[in-house]
């Protein structure tokens, strides 16, 4: 009895470890994909604003009070901006807002010089401007009528100072020591809870390694001060940025001591009525012989002695029976625990824990697959528009349009959030993709419970030999979010 309470302990510890690491992981993982998603909006929205004044700003160019005016009212209407500014071709200050001291100067910064001979849109890389300042350029070029380069219109951001990344990304959801830091393409800092730290490389963390090489997803890992964290990191297209979100690996793991003592506490009076139970019935069990050794012991021939023994065989069909019925109860209490832990209880499909196991069994059996991932566009809109009840309801709606159509040996799975994976054991990528068409046609073509058109993006995969789980499920999300880069609504199969 010791010996099993002891050994089940131990795994637990090690069982629940484990799980506390994973969700750390993918926690970060989906939090750095949500903050690099609003990044990216908040990019969008910004270089938006700068094009929909440029066309003004040319007609007004030998003007700079009207340009000054016209920089004061995009500085009020977008808010992310620090300053505003036009540099003419030659990189000459037309106007600025706030007044910076520099119109008429010529700007030799490096971010300038690049926006000019580039003539086109972009974010620059970290720079430090004449005004001393370390900022980052936001830029679109200004041409007239006959295509002549004018010169730009630029938005700026001082990564030093208030702006809008750190209204982002400045308070983690988690009060355990966990934040979140941002990098440029070249592994430098762009934001950081410390300040003293904004400018400084960081590329020899393996995480910013792999941001650099433009992937996103989860480790652990040491960072470049020596500390142990959980991290999840996403890369971002538009700015070619990364965004990390990480947890120190002590504070992922706090609750475990915690857990393994509620454990233990719950099933120590289990234990000790079950020891009871136990010797209660061993006695039980050998009374009946220690009867019959007592009147063998003293003589069958002693007439006194009066043998009360139970049947034996009755005592030991009626506790066998006793036995085998707990056996069975509990033995189908197991079977729905077994089917509740592999469920997901809003939409009833297979959770994450049973993709594991199905994908692992595939590749140790070395079975040929396809993988579908499906993600829901707009969700998060919806569910600030709708409410997160009328949100629950689509991804109740997108569980059953999958279900209908997967009517062969496909199995549908809810990973989290808005996720979803089908595999095909079996099945090549050419009928995985036309299997993903079709619900997404079938979704696009439905009418929700919300009572407005939805739609999906999906990535497709075929397993390839000699692949394991991590790098398929890389390439399937690779062409997942290509689909959503490419406009939503798309099915790509991944390269």
């Amino acid at each position: 009895m010791f010996g099993i309470i002891i050994s089940t302990l131990t795994s637990s510890y090690f069982v629940t470890k484990k799980s506390l690491i994973e969700n750390s992981l993918e926690q970060n993982r989906v939090y750095s994909m949500k903050l690099a998603q609003m990044s990216d909006e908040a990019f969008s929205y910004m270089q938006s604003n700068l094009e929909a004044r440029k066309s003004d700003v040319v007609k007004n160019m030998h003007n700079p009070i009207v340009i000054t005016n016209i920089l004061e009212q995009l500085n009020i209407s977008g808010k992310n901006f620090n300053s505003l500014s036009v540099i003419n071709n030659q990189g000459i200050v037309i106007a600025t807002t706030p007044n910076l001291g520099i119109v008429g100067n010529k700007i030799t910064s490096s971010g300038v010089k690049e926006a000019i001979a580039r003539k086109e849109p972009f974010i620059s890389n970290p720079y430090y401007a004449q005004t001393g300042r370390l900022l980052i350029l936001i830029t679109t070029p200004l041409f007239d009528d006959s295509g002549e380069y004018l010169g730009m219109l630029n938005g700026s951001v001082y990564l030093e100072e208030g702006n809008f990344l750190h209204n982002i990304l400045a308070e983690h959801y988690s009060k355990d020591g966990s934040y979140v830091f941002v990098v440029d393409r070249n592994g430098t800092l762009i934001y950081h809870p410390d300040k003293i730290r904004i400018g400084q490389s960081v590329e020899t963390n393996l995480v910013v390694q792999k941001l650099m090489e433009e992937k996103s997803g989860a480790q652990q890992l040491d960072n470049t001060l020596g500390k142990n964290f959980l991290a999840g990191y996403t890369y971002i297209k538009k700015s070619e940025w990364g965004v990390v979100s990480q947890t120190p690996f002590s504070s992922a793991i706090k609750p475990l001591s915690g857990i393994m003592f509620t454990i233990f506490t719950f099933s120590l009076p289990l234990i000790l009525i079950i020891i009871v139970i136990a010797f209660y019935v061993s006695t039980k069990l050998a009374s009946p012989l220690r009867k019959l050794a007592i009147y063998t012991m003293r003589g069958k021939d002693d007439h006194e002695l009066s043998l009360d023994i139970p049947t034996w065989y009755f005592e030991a069909k009626q506790l066998t029976e006793t036995i085998d019925s707990y056996r069975i109860q509990q033995e189908e209490t197991v079977d729905i625990m077994k089917i509740l832990s592999v469920t997901d209880s809003l939409t009833g499909l297979k959770n994450r824990r049973y993709g594991d196991f199905l994908l692992e069994e595939l590749l140790n059996h070395k079975i040929a697959f396809s993988l579908i991932m499906i993600d829901i566009d707009h969700f998060k809109k919806i569910n600030d528009t709708f409410g997160h009840i009328a949100g629950d309801e689509v991804l109740k709606f997108i569980a059953t349009s999958m279900k209908d159509l997967c009517v062969d040996q496909e199995e549908c799975i809810r990973l989290g959030g808005e996720e979803f994976i089908i595999i095909l054991p079996k099945k090549n990528i050419q009928e995985a993709y036309i299997l993903g068409e079709s619900i997404r046609e079938m979704v696009e073509n439905t009418v929700p419970p919300i009572g407005k058109a939805i739609t999906i993006s999906l990535g497709v995969s075929e397993y390839r030999s000699g692949e394991n789980l991590t790098q398929i499920m890389q390439r399937v999300d690779l062409a997942l979010y290509e689909a959503k880069s490419i406009g939503r609504n798309n099915t790509v199969i991944a390269k």
